[in-house]
C-alpha cells in the first residue's frame, strides 16, 4: 500500500512541475514583455523604479532587475530546475523500488532541501499576492498559477519523504521452510 503511495506521489510531482513551470513562464514572459516602462520620462522611471525595487525586494526571494527582466526569475527557475533533478532521482527510485534501501537517503536529502526553497517561495508569491503593486504589474492569474504550482509541488514532496521513508522493500524469501532429507543406505 506504501508504494502505490509513492507511486502516487510521484504522478502528482509529474502534474505539480507542469504547473509550477506554466506559472513560472507567465511570470516571466511578462517580465519580458513589461509595458511599466514605456513613455517614461527620466524622473517618472526613476520613481517607478524604486516603487518597483521595493515590492520585490520585499519578497526576499526574488531580485528585482528592471533593466534586464530575463533575469527577474532566474532564482525560480534554479529552483524549479532542481525539483526536477530530485524528481528524476525519486521517480528513478519508485520505478525500480530493488534501489530505494540504497538510493533512498541521497533522495530524502536533496528532496528535504529542496522542500525549504519550495516553502520560502510560496512565502515570497503570497507576499506578491497580498500587494496591489504587484497583481497590477504581473497581472494575478500569473501570480496565481505559479503559486498553485508551487503549493502543489510542496505538498508532493511532503507526499514523497513520507512514502519514500516508509517504504520497505520485501524481504528476501524465506528458505527455512525448505527441509532436506539425506537417506543413507546401509553398506
Amino acid at each position: 500500500m506504501i508504494y502505490y503511495g509513492l507511486v502516487f506521489a510521484q504522478v502528482f510531482t509529474f502534474v505539480a512541475y507542469a504547473v509550477v513551470s506554466a506559472g513560472a513562464a507567465l511570470l516571466q514572459e511578462r517580465a519580458n514583455n513589461l509595458p511599466l516602462w514605456d513613455g517614461l520620462n527620466e524622473t517618472s522611471l526613476a520613481a517607478t523604479e524604486a516603487v518597483y525595487n521595493d515590492v520585490f525586494q520585499s519578497t526576499t526571494y526574488i531580485i528585482p532587475y528592471p533593466g534586464r527582466p530575463q533575469y527577474q526569475f532566474q532564482y525560480q527557475w534554479w529552483i524549479i530546475e532542481f525539483e526536477f533533478f530530485c524528481f528524476a532521482i525519486t521517480a528513478g527510485l519508485t520505478l525500480f523500488p530493488a534501489f530505494i534501501p540504497r538510493g533512498r537517503p541521497v533522495a530524502l536529502a536533496f528532496l528535504s532541501s529542496a522542500l525549504v526553497l519550495v516553502m520560502d517561495n510560496v512565502n515570497a508569491l503570497f507576499f506578491l499576492l497580498r500587494n496591489d503593486t504587484a497583481k497590477a504589474v504581473f497581472e494575478e492569474y500569473r501570480i496565481e498559477t505559479a503559486q498553485a504550482g508551487l503549493m502543489m509541488v510542496g505538498i508532493a514532496n511532503f507526499m514523497t519523504i513520507i512514502f519514500l521513508g516508509l517504504y520497505q522493500p520485501a524481504p528476501p524469501a524465506d528458505k527455512s521452510d525448505v527441509t532436506v532429507k539425506i537417506y543413507s543406505h546401509p553398506v
